[in-house]
C-alpha cells in the first residue's frame, strides 16, 4: 500500500487479491483541479509499477474533477484495456455521475455505488 499526495487530493493505493486476480483499489479524496492535474498524470505510471492491469476506482471521496482529470481517467482505461486488465469503478456523487456519463466511457468499465459492492461483483 502507498500513498500519493498532491495540492489537494490523496490518492490511496492498495493491492488486494479479489478472486484469482491481483487488483489495485484506487481511492481518491479530494478534487483533481489545474492545480495538481498535471502532477497526477505523471504519476499514472506508478499506479502500474507492478504490471497489475485491475484496477478498481473508489470516487466516494472525490469532490471535482476537471478535463485533464477526465484525460487522465481516459488514459488509465486504454493502459487497463492495452494490457487484457479490467476497471471497476465504486462511489459516484451526482457530479460524477454526471461527468462519466458525459464521457462515454466503454461499456466494460463497471460502475457501482461503492467501492464495495465493486469488490463483491468482480468477476
Amino acid at each position: 500500500m502507498s500513498n500519493l499526495e498532491f495540492s489537494s487530493l490523496k490518492l490511496k493505493i492498495e493491492t488486494r487479491t479479489v478472486g484469482k486476480d491481483q487488483v489495485v483499489l484506487l481511492i481518491f479524496d479530494g478534487q483533481i483541479t489545474n492545480t495538481n492535474a498535471y502532477e497526477i498524470n505523471e504519476k499514472v505510471n506508478e499506479i502500474f509499477q507492478n504490471n497489475i492491469y485491475n484496477l478498481i476506482l473508489d470516487l466516494t471521496y472525490l469532490q471535482y474533477i476537471n478535463s485533464i482529470g477526465v484525460s487522465t481517467l481516459l488514459s488509465m482505461i486504454k493502459i487497463v484495456e492495452q494490457h487484457q486488465g479490467r476497471m471497476y469503478i465504486g462511489g459516484l456523487n451526482p457530479f460524477l455521475d454526471n461527468v462519466l456519463k458525459l464521457m462515454d466511457i466503454p461499456k466494460q468499465i463497471k460502475i457501482f455505488p461503492t467501492s464495495d459492492l465493486a469488490i463483491a461483483n468482480w468477476k
